[in-house]
């Protein structure tokens, strides 16, 4: 008894606070148990099963699909998927495993994986590809991480730590100590470590060559995303790294490229790459924002289920965002649209409520009518900013436009964003109806004759960084010297 005492003064007077670092896994071990890794047949220790690992997919699943726009409808996409991630799956070592296969409706370019065996591909990362190859080395990236059992493993990473700042914060009154547990357990969510990422592009390697696949092109696809990243924090003069797939897979180009080396005399003579047929797969997919979330349609906007529309210029070019729309210029000046489905008095009081000042500094307030909408407008300025807000009202929604400019800029582009607002308009159910969104069709590409029609220029995209898009999509740096071949084409 007396020994436990001592044990305990000595922890309460933090001495051997190392101890228990040292003996956690020790601890968890013997609570929770043993669990094989299927990807390498080796015994680990974790809080949970294959089981619960499938229940944790099952649950997350819907919240995944909703977060991300949906899941595309498109029976020969979908099937095409179906079937060449069950041939993955087929050369895996959960080869008797059932796996979930699900593409999402957004233009994100991002794939990932699930508890459970669920995998994610987003439309835009497919439309990203070149061939069945690349497609085949994303799907069997995921796939690797579920084999390799790494979702699980983060999670018992993360309940170890919890476990452990537990113990600290009822035997010590060390606050400083428990937030850096606090604060080092929370990073487990936030992605894949690099060593997973790294044994992921390992075991994707291994499943492409006994599937036939060329495991290079998995480095080509890199290649593209890197120059995919590069233009996004151009578009939206962003200096972080915008490509949510190489921001939770931090895998360069580079790094695999020396993972196939060490496997190169395992690759088959004439391994597949399959170009034709990955694009018949993707003749007719939708390119760019999902239909339910509006569509930027060349120099307009067009939202089906509001059945409003308006049209801009080359001075703005439009992100369209989950809960707003972004239009950016070639300068500092901006402009943003969201709708208020709060519907309220459309007032100079208004105005000052959503410009968060007192409604004096309004100036230039005015009600006219827009359009057959009523519509309000007034401008807010200081020392360093001119502000115009106008808001529409059809009688149940309001439509707010923010155009936010130095006083320096504001009158290059006010033309622009009256452009804006006065071809603002409510369209029939039958306009809505007839339209058609920006869509992938299979072309024949001949590169003198391409290059003195710009054929881009017909793309029913926004013109600023059609011809960028045009050559990442297609990767026609690759392609150089190649007389004819078949491209993806926007129309």
């Amino acid at each position: 008894m007396n020994n436990l005492k001592n044990i305990y003064y000595c922890v309460t007077r933090k001495i051997n606070i190392g101890f228990f670092f040292i003996f956690l896994p020790i601890i968890i071990f013997a609570l929770y148990g043993c669990q094989t890794n299927p990807a390498y047949n080796k015994k680990e220790f974790g809080i949970i099963s294959s089981d619960e690992e499938l229940k944790i997919g099952r649950a997350e699943h819907p919240k995944i699909v909703k977060k991300f726009g949906g899941i595309y409808t498109n029976s020969k996409l979908q099937n095409y998927i179906e079937s060449l991630g069950k041939f993955i799956v087929s050369t895996s070592e959960m080869s008797s495993s059932n796996f979930t296969f699900t593409i999402l409706d957004t233009p994100i370019v991002n794939a990932f994986a699930l508890p459970g065996g669920y995998i994610y591909l987003t439309r835009g990362l497919i439309l990203l590809c070149q061939n069945e190859a690349q497609l085949a080395g994303v799907i069997a990236h995921e796939i690797g991480h579920v084999t390799a059992r790494h979702a699980a493993q983060k999670y018992t990473r993360n309940a170890g730590t919890n476990l452990l700042a537990n113990i600290l914060s009822t035997l010590t009154k060390n606050n400083i100590l428990r937030n850096i547990v606090g604060q080092s357990s929370s990073l487990y969510l936030l992605s894949f470590s690099r060593d997973q990422e790294y044994e992921a592009d390992e075991l994707s390697t291994r499943y492409m060559i006994r599937a036939g696949f060329d495991p290079r092109e998995m480095a080509h696809f890199l290649r593209i995303m890197e120059k995919y990243s590069v233009l996004m924090k151009k578009v939206t003069k962003s200096n972080v790294k915008i490509s949510e797939l190489l921001l939770t897979h931090p895998t360069s180009s580079k790094r695999v490229d020396e993972i196939i080396s060490r496997s190169k005399k395992l690759i088959p003579i004439n391994p597949i790459i399959g170009e034709e047929i990955f694009l018949k797969k993707i003749d007719g997919v939708i390119f760019g924002d999902s239909i339910k979330q509006g569509v930027i349609f060349r120099d307009k906007f067009i939202h089906k289920d509001l059945q409003i529309s308006f049209e801009f210029d080359s001075n703005f070019h439009f992100i369209n965002n989950p809960d707003n729309l972004v239009g950016l210029t070639n300068g500092k000046s901006f402009l943003t649209f969201e709708l208020d489905s709060n519907y309220l008095s459309l007032d100079k009081k208004y105005l000052s409520n959503w410009g968060k000042v007192n409604p004096k500094l309004v100036k230039n307030f005015q009600i006219v009518e827009i359009n057959n909408l009523k519509c309000i407008t007034g401008t807010i300025i200081n020392s360093e900013n001119k502000i115009r807000l106008v808001a529409l009202s059809d009688g149940n929604n309001i439509y707010k436009f923010a155009f936010i400019s130095t006083n320096q800029e504001f009158q290059n582009y006010e033309n622009s964003f009256k452009k804006i607002i006065l071809s603002f308009k409510k369209i029939d159910s039958e306009t809505s109806s007839n339209f058609s969104p920006p869509t992938i069709f299979i072309g024949d590409y001949f590169e003198n004759e391409a290059k003195s029609i710009n054929i881009y220029r017909k793309f029913n995209i926004q013109k600023t960084y059609a011809k960028e898009i045009f050559s990442i999509f297609n990767d026609l740096d690759r392609k150089k010297g190649r007389k004819n071949f078949k491209v993806k084409l926007i129309y």
